[in-house]
């Protein structure tokens, strides 16, 4: 009997990104990807992938995205997310993570805030993104990632401010 292998959907408007991340994933074999341009998509991939009729969380390993500069961050598509999965007390959180060229500490944080396993920027991703992956995928840890993004975090803000004073 053949296993199904992980399935990722990555989503931004940057074409070139969602191309570049799948790319990296796919070559290790491990994972299939779902590519998605536009936001109407990934919010259908997100519908069919669904269990329970939403109820249940769904049966996507992983969503990567990363920041919309169009939108206002509250209208961005990890709270669509996040919105989705709060409908239900069953449903888990999925794991997501951000890829995105814009380091606000302000985006970051509420990116960290709304459970994301990792922040990666877009010059460095690929260094980091495919083990992280198997970490994420071999021990089923999002919150684990998203509690150590945040002591990360912490870190890097608190030495920033040592060195204004």
């Amino acid at each position: 009997m053949k296993t199904r292998k992980p399935v990722v959907l990555i989503y931004d408007i940057n074409n070139k990104l969602v191309d570049e991340v799948a790319q990296t994933l796919s070559s290790s074999g491990l994972l299939t990807t779902i590519n998605t341009y536009n936001e109407g998509n990934a919010t259908d991939v997100l519908a069919q992938y669904n269990r329970g009729f939403g109820l249940l969380t769904n049966k996507l390993s992983c969503v990567i995205t990363g920041w919309n500069s169009h939108k206002k961050p509250r209208d961005q598509f990890l709270y669509l997310l996040r919105d989705m999965e709060s409908k239900s007390p069953l449903r888990g959180p999925t794991a997501v993570i951000i890829i995105t060229e814009d380091h606000r500490p302000d985006l970051k944080l509420r990116a960290l805030e709304a459970g994301v396993a990792a922040y990666l920027h877009i010059d460095t991703f690929k260094d980091h993104l495919l083990p992280l992956m198997v970490e994420l995928l071999d021990k089923n840890n999002p919150i684990e990632l998203n509690q150590r993004a945040r002591l990360l975090f912490a870190k890097e803000q608190y030495a920033n401010e040592s060195e204004e004073v």
